[in-house]
């Protein structure tokens, strides 16, 4: 078992061979069928990832959670998560890269998208929705687009690039359909608690020191939460740290006790808990199992 995990620009170039456009999308077959249709596990540094599956699937893991990809799968990759697949032979759909710093007019114009792109997430739609099929003949498109030598490419790249992420976004928004339109300020206050926590989570800093920095209360802070995300304050941070813990159960070799004292937990009876109430299994089964 490896001790580190590859980062990649695209599966298996290197970060130097960063390609030039705001926008690469290509067939799943046009890697995948190279590699005997198994991706082996990797992360994009500064790198978002939209893939639609429109006929076959398979397996994937991202961040060590096994997850099952059909026709009408509908995945979004934020930079730094680390993911593997085992697609059908044959699986036809779309893998869509774009560059963190593609996404700024989107982010900036509409803050809430940031937020919600800012976690993994697995959007399974029925392949014959109207939504689906929005999304394929979008990125159909985009891939004529890409493949052309046409006036106006990196223009129309990039406004493809902000489609196919405002596509994820709206889908990740319906997710939690019971929430409020979450105001613009909500939004930031959300992105920039993301943001401290993936700086911070091994800290174990409480809510209340988060809210402080973050200038508001802790009530509010939780609030906002949940109606950007679905999810409370203090489940973002526990989500975080749960991520770090599966990734090190199933990508590294180390001890169960190394990995609780790099999370910052204390004791490693306590983290076993921790992990065990979250995700079902303990940490030593649930890494006999992956």
């Amino acid at each position: 078992m490896p001790a580190t995990i590859p980062a990649y620009w695209l599966y298996g170039e290197r970060l130097t061979e960063r390609f030039p456009d705001a926008l690469h999308i290509e067939p799943i077959v046009a890697r995948s069928a190279l590699h005997g249709w198994t991706i082996q596990p990797h992360f994009h540094d500064q790198l978002f990832q939209f893939f639609l599956v429109i006929g076959g699937g398979g397996r994937t893991r991202i961040d060590g959670r096994e997850r099952e990809l059909r026709p009408g799968s509908a995945l979004l990759l934020p930079p730094s998560t680390i993911h593997q697949f085992d697609f059908i032979v044959d699986t036809e759909g779309f893998v869509a890269s774009v560059a963190e710093t593609s996404l700024r007019r989107l982010f900036d114009a509409e803050p809430e998208a940031r937020s919600l792109l800012a976690a993994p997430a697995l959007l399974q739609t029925a392949p014959e929705a109207a939504e689906t099929q929005a999304l394929a003949t979008l990125m159909r498109l985009a891939t004529r687009e890409f493949g052309a030598n046409r006036p106006n490419r990196a223009f129309a790249l990039a406004a493809y690039a902000d489609l196919i992420a405002a596509w994820f976004s709206r889908a990740a928004r319906g997710a939690h359909a019971g929430a409020e339109p979450a105001k613009d300020r909500r939004a930031g206050l959300v992105r920039r608690f993301i943001e401290r926590v993936e700086t911070r989570f091994q800290s174990h800093e409480p809510l209340s020191e988060h809210a402080r920095a973050l200038g508001v209360s802790v009530p509010h802070l939780s609030r906002s939460c949940r109606e950007v995300l679905g999810r409370s304050a203090a489940r973002v941070v526990q989500d975080r740290l749960m991520i770090e813990a599966r990734r090190d159960l199933v990508y590294t070799s180390l001890t169960i006790a190394q990995i609780s004292f790099r999370l910052g937990f204390s004791d490693p009876a306590y983290f076993s808990r921790f992990f065990a109430k979250r995700a079902g299994h303990s940490p030593s089964d649930y890494r006999a199992n992956g």
